[in-house]
């Protein structure tokens, strides 16, 4: 009896040992977080910037937007309330302003290096093009910007106008049956062009409408990086996953195996072909040469980046253009009486269509294909952006949504005006207002976008073939407020865009 309720009182004993040692760290931690969160609300060398109280005292509510794909919406909010600069983190400050673009992105001596934690980084941790160091990403793109210059270009075309004709192909037959999901067409296109174009392999997403399963996973990997961006800055990345979605875990790492299966591929094929990896071969054994690893990585980065952006932007142009029919008709005027036949439609010659140059470039800018902020952070010895001083160490970046949104920056944001880009409107009314070098899609500076040449040349074959070929029309399904609906992680996660294709009945001229 005495043995019982002696175990019964240890019992008891443990069980308030537990409880008590459970409220006392509560009660630490509670104290711990209250003097973080005063600290950055009423000492904390940003506290004089704008913005709310709540995004001053902890990264919760950013956090909250990005996982939800509503940051770079937030942003815009933020700004429209608070002004050009405003702090969005403890240690984070937004801005939207030409200056800030070339302060923070611009070539300069003491370069401000992109953020260890929110920068993207490679499933192996090998440096790529886009998460190097200064000196390695200088040798990386030496070596590839042989394969994106003008030159190269002008060689490649057969090969863009390859895809640009397999697409026209497939859509054609296809008008038959109903809508087409242009999000997919896209995708297939530009996906099997950056392929052939980086490794020399046809890998058959138009011939055979579908996915390649490295394309149908882009989206799962930008999730998966939002995912891993947040636990890293609380220091909870061994434990992600305890938290990430099955659906997206592990979507990096199948793809980075699936790119270093392409690089085998491609380093044992012994061909001469001058596809992109032709130049990071031949220089593979020199100093100045990529290892595998870094081939390996920069693989994986081109993949998606070459092909996910330049979808988006032609997403963007098809359902902009027809949702303004008198913008299109402005377009299929142009572009019917600048060819005489499908031949015609080559690269120098769409170069010099005006108005589908400026279509594109309000889609880049209502509609941005890296809707994101892309950080940097301050050097030792601080900087003065937007007339105010920043501290060292402090994170700085400018979100492209919410800059090109901004009235401040342009005339009626959130209406889509080709002719703000026509030549002459900067110096007319209302558009000598904006501020036109607060658009850089491609980002600016040492790293802005390598495959820019690229992109620009693509997305105008194919809009000019479509324009050309089809006449065109949204579905009924599709709202008005199909951008306005999509949410953001990276990029878009965009829903089916539908139209109606019908051939166009040629007339001879």
């Amino acid at each position: 009896m005495m043995e019982g309720a002696k175990s019964v009182l240890d019992d008891k004993t443990s069980t308030e040992l537990v409880v008590t040692t459970l409220a006392g760290f509560f009660i630490v931690s509670s104290i711990w977080i209250s003097i973080y969160m005063l600290y950055n609300v009423l000492f904390h060398p940003l506290r004089k910037y704008p913005g709310p109280i709540s995004w001053h005292a902890t990264r919760l509510p950013w956090c909250w937007y990005q996982y939800h794909g509503y940051l770079s919406r937030k942003l815009l909010e933020l700004h429209c309330e608070y002004g050009q600069t405003v702090r969005v983190a403890p240690n984070e400050l937004s801005f939207i302003s030409e200056d800030a673009w070339k302060t923070i992105y611009g070539s300069r001596l003491n370069e401000m290096m992109k953020d260890p934690v929110f920068s993207l980084h490679t499933p192996t941790g090998v440096p790529n093009i886009l998460t190097a160091n200064r000196a390695t990403h200088t040798r990386q793109r030496r070596l590839l910007s042989h394969a994106f210059s003008e030159k190269a270009l002008r060689e490649q075309e057969g090969i863009i106008q390859k895809y640009v004709k397999k697409l026209m192909e497939q859509l054609s037959p296809q008008s038959n049956k109903g809508p087409q999901d242009m999000v997919k067409w896209f995708n297939f296109t530009t996906y099997d062009l950056i392929r052939d174009l980086s490794f020399g392999e046809q890998f058959g997403c138009l011939e055979n409408g579908k996915h390649d399963p490295f394309v149908q996973s882009i989206k799962d990997i930008s999730k998966e990086l939002t995912m891993i961006q947040m636990f890293k800055y609380y220091g909870l990345l061994g434990l992600r996953g305890l938290f990430m979605p099955k659906a997206i875990a592990g979507a990096r790492a199948q793809n980075m195996q699936r790119a270093i299966e392409t690089v085998d591929r491609r380093v044992n094929s012994k061909t001469n072909r001058k596809d992109f990896l032709h130049y990071v071969l031949a220089a593979m054994e020199t100093e100045k040469g990529m290892s595998r690893a870094e081939m390996n990585v920069n693989t994986f980065s081109l993949s998606i980046a070459g092909s996910e952006s330049s979808a988006t932007l032609l997403c963007g142009f098809v359902f902009h253009t027809l949702a303004h029919p008198n913008i299109h008709e402005e377009l299929v005027k142009e572009v019917m009486e600048a060819f005489k036949s499908e031949q015609e439609i080559v690269m120098a010659n769409v170069h010099g269509l005006t108005y589908l140059n400026a279509v594109l470039q309000e889609c880049l800018r209502i509609y941005p294909p890296v809707a994101v902020t892309l950080p940097r952070v301050v050097p030792d010895g601080g900087e003065v952006i937007d007339g105010r001083y920043v501290p060292a160490s402090t994170t700085v970046g400018v979100n492209h949504y919410a800059c090109y949104h901004d009235p401040r920056n342009f005339h009626r944001p959130d209406d889509f005006l080709p002719e703000r880009w026509m030549p002459g409107a900067k110096n007319k009314f209302p558009f000598s207002q904006d501020h036109r070098n607060c658009l850089q899609p491609f980002s600016l500076g040492p790293r802005n976008c390598l495959g820019k040449n690229l992109a620009w040349a693509e997305v105008r074959l194919i809009a000019a073939h479509l324009i050309y070929l089809f006449d065109m029309e949204l579905d009924a399904s599709v709202s008005n407020r199909w951008m306005e609906r999509q949410k953001v992680w990276g990029f878009w996660d965009k829903p089916p865009l539908l139209v109606h294709l019908t051939p166009r009945q040629k007339i001879s001229r």
